[in-house]
């Protein structure tokens, strides 16, 4: 049994980290390629505009574009703690209440984040014979972004959880050693 911990240990160490960070450079990158097919939408509507050859669709594509850019971006911003926070309170904390204090925020923020997903699953599902205006493409397409999104910013608010209790035990425990902070 101890062998079998040992390897997952080995496993979840060497492996996890690099899946990780594999899917994280390819939010990264699906999130800067979305922003450029937005940009060169709207350039393109407004060229064609301006030659009187108006491109209807454009404005539509790189909104639904934009929902996803959004939710991608929110993940990004929660994984690298760049929301907006008041610690006016949590400021004058020890550690130990502090830490505290963070797990119980990021486990209201995972019950609703479950509450969003479950909801907006089936609000993409009731939009799905819905289609979005000059194409035909169906509204589904928005409004998946929110719950995938959502499902992303879950999986972070998770990992910083995980981290939270790990680093809690102390190092003998299997806190993540200085190496493991590229994983974000």
């Amino acid at each position: 049994m101890l062998y079998v911990a040992l390897v997952w240990r080995s496993f979840e160490e060497v492996y996890m980290d690099r899946i990780i960070n594999f899917l994280i450079a390819l939010e990264e990158f699906v999130s800067r390629t979305l922003l450029v097919c937005v940009v060169l939408l709207v350039f393109f509507a407004a060229v064609g505009r301006w030659f009187g050859l108006p491109v209807a669709w454009s404005v539509n594509i790189a909104q639904l574009l934009f929902v996803w850019i959004i939710f991608l971006g929110a993940n990004q911003a929660l994984r690298n703690d760049k929301h907006i926070g008041v610690d006016i309170i949590t400021s004058r904390l020890t550690v130990q209440w502090r830490r505290l204090s963070e797990l119980g925020v990021l486990a209201l923020v995972s019950a609703f984040l479950v509450f969003i997903v479950m909801y907006g699953v089936g609000l993409s599902i009731d939009n799905a014979t819905r289609t979005i205006s000059n194409t035909s493409i169906s509204y589904f397409y928005i409004t998946m972004a929110v719950p995938v999104g959502c499902l992303l910013m879950l999986a972070t608010t998770l990992r910083k959880i995980q981290r939270l209790v790990v680093n809690d035990r102390g190092p003998s425990h299997g806190a993540l050693s200085e190496s493991s902070d590229d994983v974000r």
